[in-house]
């Protein structure tokens, strides 16, 4: 998983590089070309930063994420309205800040944070209701990957060979920060605005240096959904649809729940991913972002150091390594030439083509049959012990991808004591110190590095 040679691979009739799967690390200036740290010491602080990710669930038994994943505070918030912890069978004491009024002035979210601290502090079972935790394999593909780009640790694992003989292993694979601790937080994917504000609540309760949110939120008030121009019969559609207004009660939580975040940014830094259709600006709730707040949206940009095709452009905060994807629209178009299945008939003679890269960011994936990579094996692992590793990294991307290194990033300046500890704004303006001024044509693109340049091995 370390440094290799550039050379080229066949594929069907055409040619695919090869690449480093760390290539993102060293974009960012944290890794040399040795893989060894840039400008840092991997010395764990006293205390590990804390990073909250609100996404899925995550496989805490991956090898590279066993000594990374805080299990005693991770909770679903998926399968229980006020929670489940998935890793434990109790509710001890738990290490939270009790005394916040991070909600103050919020009524709604000042009855849910009364309604969870109670729930937190009166020694119940784990399982809220006693309903399991929605944290199988089946539901944790993106959370996986996500949490190996911040801080998955290398490690050294053993392999179980066919003889049924066990052999030392190396997986040196590493996320920005491999000397945080990460909390998951884990949420339906199209939750209700109290879920989310529980989300944030705990985020804020367990005191999290770092919160990533790698994905949008679907507040009816702040995001529309787009319908084209489509005939049905002899009518637009867009005559015969229309939105249902949410409840008053909706629609003064949904709002509670921006300020909430923004309430929050104030005290640690907000990292949020801009979005994947190619938006003018970024989704929410990356807009929030603000010179006056520490929301921080995130968009993408590819090996060669354009703007991914998907990627939102304008009033981001920064832009970090990713996937690219190819696009044929009125905007641009950006087609894999090496595709076997590429037709140039039809391609206008002035394209984007040259600023493709077929590059992904590599990261860990649920072990076994389940995430994006999958086994042949019904489980993942034999006593412990690997029987394949193919399935235990992934091929990804997005903004999603982008947002979860910077918030590694913002977790490393914290680990090693560079990055100000005492806002959210703060740490947004260390980032941008941080961050290397470039374009995309007239985009200004700042790009974290923590090293001179971004160097992108895609040329």
């Amino acid at each position: 998983m370390g440094q290799t040679e550039t050379d080229l691979t066949v594929t069907g009739q055409e040619n695919y590089p090869h690449y480093d799967a760390l290539w993102h690390l060293k974009t960012l200036g944290v890794l040399d070309a040795r893989n060894a740290p840039l400008g840092w010491t991997p010395t764990p602080p006293q205390k590990p930063t804390r990073v909250a990710v609100i996404d899925t669930s995550v496989a805490p038994e991956h090898p590279n994420l066993k000594n990374t994943i805080n299990t005693a505070l991770s909770i679903d918030f998926f399968s229980a309205r006020l929670g489940s912890f998935p890793y434990r069978g109790a509710l001890d004491t738990l290490d939270l800040d009790w005394d916040t009024n991070i909600a103050d002035g919020l009524p709604h979210s000042v009855r849910l944070l009364t309604e969870f601290t109670d729930r937190l502090s009166n020694g119940s079972a784990a399982h809220n209701n006693r309903v399991q935790p929605c944290t199988l394999p089946d539901f944790s593909g993106h959370g996986t990957c996500i949490a190996g780009l911040v801080g998955a640790r290398p490690c050294i694992t053993e392999k179980r060979l066919a003889s049924g003989e066990t052999e030392p292993l190396a997986l040196p694979y590493s996320g920005v920060d491999p000397m945080c601790e990460i909390v998951q937080i884990s949420t339906n994917f199209d939750p209700e605005p109290e879920g989310m504000i529980l989300a944030f609540l705990y985020a804020e309760l367990i005191q999290a240096d770092v919160i990533l949110l790698p994905r949008t939120i679907s507040d009816p008030s702040r995001v529309v959904p787009e319908l084209g121009d489509v005939m049905l019969g002899s009518h637009n559609i867009k005559d015969l649809v229309r939105q249902v207004a949410a409840s008053p009660v909706h629609d003064d939580m949904w709002s509670e729940l921006a300020e909430l975040i923004v309430n929050i940014s104030q005290n640690r830094p907000i990292v949020c991913a801009a979005g994947n259709a190619n938006e003018e600006g970024a989704i929410y709730p990356a807009n929030l972002a603000t010179e006056h707040n520490g929301i921080i949206s995130v968009g993408a940009i590819n090996a060669k150091g354009f703007l991914s095709s998907y990627s939102g452009r304008q009033g981001i905060t920064v832009f970090a390594p990713s996937n690219d994807a190819e696009a044929f629209d009125a905007s641009q178009v950006r087609l894999d030439e090496r595709n076997p299945e590429y037709d140039p008939i039809g391609v206008p003679p002035s394209t984007d083509n040259d600023k493709f890269s077929s590059f992904d960011v590599i990261s860990t994936d649920v072990p076994g049959p389940a995430g994006y990579s999958g086994s042949p094996f019904a489980g993942a692992s034999l006593d412990g012990s690997l029987r394949e590793y193919g399935s235990y990294f992934s091929r990804f991307g997005g903004t999603s991808a982008a947002s979860a290194l910077v918030a590694g990033f913002i977790s490393l300046g914290r680990s090693v004591g560079d990055c100000p500890a005492d806002s959210g704004s703060a740490a947004k303006s260390w980032l941008l110190a941080k961050s290397h001024p470039q374009s995309d044509g007239d985009i200004p693109l700042n790009v974290p590095c923590w090293s001179g340049s971004p160097q992108f091995p895609d040329t």
